[in-house]
């Protein structure tokens, strides 16, 4: 059997059993803390909510490609089971789609396709996250996004990165990564195709209802830290924690960038997403999905390594929902507690291997005609 096609049977039968684990907790087959999904959670599955414009009627906590395909799939599907299948079926394509530029990238990379299948087809997160939130779909733009920029064709990184953060905010920490390496032409020309894509997508919401697109924005500034991150340990107040946590991240990027601006998008990618993981103050369980791609294209980080990362991360997802949802022993706590501690150990140590093991940049090609 071709390769690449079973590579694309496995991601689909995966992300189907993902689903079914999901719809399962939908249904109350299984207990709710075994099959909890936010794309089924309270605010999802209820109908009324979906017959609201987001942005424009209603706020939303994702940004607006990630708003827009929950109320599609709510109009188009007409009921919780059509809602329900459609997303599961949009998602799974999604992961297909990603699998399969993951397998051209190892082709033009020399890298080895077998990391395919460990880091990205059988991973755990796949599994438990892939039909979880909506994350699949931010990873499958940035996934095109690099997949564009090694072919040299830097308009169409810019713009499949800025769909990337439209979805979900992490796909912009590529972005100066992506212009420090192309000239300053072809940097302008990736910054206003990013900047005009935001604003095609968003522009008439902030004209016309300002005020209720900006609550995307708003909650994740007053967001507090949630239990299974490290600033939820902190006990600090949000204001400080989103100063601290920025400035944290900001300082140690821009430290990354500058003493290793000649190592490849892979590995400053890969790092910088790390760093964003360490210091961020919200670390949701299925954000590990962000990280596969790299897992895959790095070529120097262990299976050991990565799925010592997997269990620490499942650990807090399972321990951390059993406490919120079915019972207040502190022992599902402190076990949620002490994964968490663990987790962002082996996120950092992750990080000194990506710097450490990237002696020789591989090339791309950075500054071809777009």
């Amino acid at each position: 059997m071709n390769k690449k096609l079973l590579i694309v049977i496995l991601v689909i039968m995966i992300c189907a059993l993902s689903f079914g684990r999901s719809f399962l907790g939908l249904l109350g087959i299984i207990p709710w803390h075994y099959g909890y999904s936010d794309i089924f959670n309270e605010d999802r599955i209820n109908p009324e909510l979906a017959k609201k414009i987001p942005y424009l009627e209603s706020p939303i906590e994702y940004p607006i490609i990630t708003g827009f395909f929950i109320y599609l799939m709510w109009n188009l599907g007409k009921n919780l089971l059509g809602y329900a299948v459609l997303t599961g079926i949009f998602l799974v394509l999604f992961a297909a789609v990603t699998a399969i530029v993951l397998y051209r990238l190892c082709d033009e990379l020399k890298a080895d396709k077998r990391r395919l299948y460990w880091f990205f087809v059988l991973a755990p997160s796949l599994f438990v996250f892939g039909i979880y939130n909506w994350d699949i779909m931010a990873v499958m733009f940035t996934v095109l996004a690099i997949y564009f920029f090694h072919k040299g064709r830097h308009i169409h990184s810019a713009l499949f990165l800025s769909l990337g953060f439209n979805a979900k905010l992490f796909p912009a920490v590529l972005l100066p990564i992506m212009m420090l390496k192309v000239g300053f032409k072809n940097a302008v020309k990736m910054l206003l195709v990013f900047l005009s894509v935001f604003l095609i997508l968003n522009g008439y919401f902030m004209l016309n209802s300002f005020d209720v697109w900006k609550m995307t924005y708003v909650f994740h500034s007053a967001r507090e830290p949630n239990i299974d991150s490290i600033w939820g340990f902190s006990k600090l107040g949000v204001n400080t924690t989103n100063v601290l946590s920025l400035a944290l991240f900001l300082t140690f990027y821009a430290i990354l960038v500058y003493n290793h601006k000649k190592y490849d998008l892979i590995a400053l990618g890969f790092a910088s997403l790390l760093l964003f993981l360490i210091f961020n103050k919200i670390f949701s369980p299925q954000y590990i999905l962000w990280l596969l791609p790299f897992f895959v294209l790095s070529q120097n980080i262990s299976k050991k390594a990565f799925y010592f990362l997997e269990a620490a991360n499942m650990a807090v997802f399972f321990s951390t929902i059993y406490w919120l949802v079915a019972s207040k022993e502190h022992v599902f706590l402190a076990i949620s507690n002490i994964s968490t501690i663990a987790r962002s150990i082996i996120l950092a140590y992750v990080a000194f291997m990506v710097l450490k093991t990237t002696d020789q940049p591989r090339k791309f090609i950075y500054n071809s005609s777009t």
